[in-house]
């Protein structure tokens, strides 16, 4: 069991750390794309035009085999327009109340942290891989309460100020412990919500492999091949309050239209999964035409629901702005979790290797920093990139991701160069890059308030809540690095004057 935890945690620490505070990230994905495009702040927030957001896709796209319109809602006050032609996919930010397209810098914004986390920006390769991931972090979940049998009374007696080893032990079972049901439970719905893939045999054997059969069958969406003959498009404001009353008290969150301005059009009513732990949206299908009821599809199917509540538990849509602070908290508590069973690795081991021999040891240590130091540098770095970055730059999402992956290169190279060439002490690699984290960060409310037209102090003043509340995460994550730095400058200190104390110890 010591051997599973230890090699399990190791070997997929790096990934972990990374998939862990993405998805952590992630819980504010739609706050953090807000943030990244500024020139929304100044849009103020509406009912959708639903007929004025139909005018605009009749214009930009009218040979489209299907609509999408998304509702603003508390999170995003503006919609959001999409249409498929051609195996190709186009989406718009529009001002719900004209229907017409806003001009917004192109990023990935929030999305690539939710991307990331998943599939590793890889597609189905990287679900794979993330998937073996999680497996890897429920073995070292279960593993590590069969070896630390004194955890709990541990968990009592946190020692901050005692030997190396022992404080990191101490503060890798405190995050442990104090959340263990939330990484069980997180880990274990990851996988749940991607079964199709992992376990396709039954699929395989019912549908001969034809997974959009079985989607077809399992949400009761079956529709019509397009007539090609023209017809008009019932109201699609008036389908949307009759589909209401289904929803009990709930929202709308989108409407989409397949094969628009033809006589087998359909338009499919989504109800939003913000009020319950059921993360699939309830439907109600019409006839695009003529505006009879075709379908209704409540989430009542007793597999189907499990499996849907079981991932609205993982993506957290219910509970309002209290539980996703909740499970922010918890997510940066399952990745300190993974980051200080990294650096326990090293400790445990410190005083083992030479200067001269030792590469594995040495490698481990490089990449400990640069996994979760290095990660903080570069995602500080992608914020910088979106506000610096020209606006009208030509694929400037691109750049922004460029900028991230760069940085968190040239943070591995820095780690390595340190370790191999110059024999660094860890702790003080893990100084700088902590301290350029925290420069990074903790400026970053002054780089918006400069490039922007909107500042912290505004937007308190004005409850613009979004934009504030990452103003204020990034200058807590600034002051909260800059103190880890300095502690950490400190035991750089106390290490270095015992080793040298102790040239036997250290292999002099």
């Amino acid at each position: 069991m010591d051997w599973l935890h230890t090699w399990a945690g190791l070997l997929f620490g790096w990934l972990l750390f990374a998939i862990f505070f993405t998805g952590t990230l992630t819980v504010f994905d739609q706050e953090i794309t807000y943030w990244m495009q500024p020139e929304l702040h100044q849009v103020t927030p509406a009912p959708l035009n639903v007929e004025a957001a139909v005018h605009t896709l009749e214009q930009l796209a009218p040979q489209a085999e299907r609509w999408w319109i998304e509702l603003p809602s508390e999170r995003t006050p503006v919609s959001t327009i999409r249409w498929s032609q051609d195996g190709a996919s186009v989406s718009r930010v529009i001002n719900a109340q004209t229907g017409q397209p806003l001009p917004l810098r192109d990023t990935y914004g929030g999305e690539f942290f939710y991307r990331f986390h998943y599939q590793l920006l890889l597609d189905q390769a990287g679900i794979w891989i993330v998937g073996a991931a999680a497996m890897a972090m429920l073995v070292a979940l279960v593993t590590g309460i069969v070896i630390h049998h004194r955890i709990f009374k541990d968990f009592f007696t946190f020692r901050p100020k005692a030997s190396s080893h022992r404080a990191w032990l101490d503060a890798h079972n405190v995050t442990g412990v104090l959340v263990f049901p939330f990484h069980l439970m997180i880990t274990f719905t990851g996988l749940v919500i991607f079964w199709s893939i992992y376990m396709p045999a039954g699929i395989q054997v019912q549908y001969d492999g034809n997974m959009d059969d079985f989607w077809a069958e399992a949400e009761s969406f079956i529709e019509p091949e397009r007539a090609n003959q023209k017809a008009p498009l019932v109201s699609l404001m008036d389908l949307e309050r009759q589909a209401r009353p289904y929803w009990k008290g709930g929202q709308t969150q989108s409407i989409v239209v397949s094969h628009p301005g033809d006589r087998h059009a359909l338009v499919h009513i989504y109800r939003r999964s913000n009020d319950r732990l059921s993360l699939y949206n309830d439907r109600v299908s019409f006839d695009g035409v003529s505006g009879e009821i075709q379908t209704v599809w409540i989430n009542s199917k007793p597999a189907y629901m499990a499996q849907s509540v079981l991932s609205g538990l993982h993506f957290v849509q219910f509970g309002g702005a209290t539980m996703r602070w909740l499970y922010f908290g918890m997510g940066l508590a399952s990745s300190a979790m993974i980051a200080t069973g990294l650096v326990l690795w090293v400790v445990k081991r410190q005083g083992r290797h030479t200067a001269t021999d030792g590469v594995g040891y040495r490698l481990v240590e490089g990449f400990n920093v640069a996994a979760v130091a290095g990660l903080l540098v570069a995602t500080a770095a992608y914020f910088w990139a979106n506000r610096l970055l020209p606006a009208e730059l030509p694929g400037r999402e691109l750049r922004e991701l460029q900028v991230l992956f760069t940085t968190w290169g040239l943070c591995l190279g820095h780690a390595l160069l340190k370790k191999f060439f110059a024999h660094c002490p860890s702790l003080r690699i893990w100084r700088t890059q902590l301290a350029m984290a925290a420069m990074l960060f903790g400026l970053l409310p002054i780089v918006n308030a400069i490039t922007t037209e909107s500042n912290l102090l505004q937007s308190l003043s004005q409850g613009e809540w979004e934009v504030a509340g990452l103003d204020l995460s990034f200058l807590v994550s600034g002051l909260g690095l800059a103190w880890t730095a300095r502690r950490l400058d400190q035991s750089a200190r106390a290490s270095s004057r015992h080793w040298n104390s102790h040239p036997v110890a250290s292999g002099g």
